[in-house]
């Protein structure tokens, strides 16, 4: 199923319930959210979510963000630490 992380273009939104409901989830503007999996793209929506849970994000409202790639250092190699025998 997988997550799907949003950044939200425009202006403060409740998601999932209106403002001041238990199930309400605040997101502020530039704000990155996660949510549930599989992504399927139209013209213009990002919808989310399987079957009956799937939710549409309109494009004009909402990016996808790509997680970002990580960079692993490379080990130091033993030969190259210096020193005499």
């Amino acid at each position: 199923m997988g997550a799907v992380r949003l950044r939200n273009l425009g202006e403060a939104v409740h998601l999932y319930a209106p403002p001041g409901s238990p199930n309400s989830l605040p997101v502020d503007e530039g704000q990155v959210v996660t949510v549930a999996g599989p992504l399927e793209e139209t013209d213009d929506a990002y919808v989310c979510g399987e079957d009956a849970d799937a939710r549409a994000f309109p494009k004009s409202r909402w990016a996808v963000v790509s997680p970002t790639s990580r960079t692993k250092k490379a080990p130091a190699a033993d030969d190259e630490k210096g020193g005499e025998d």
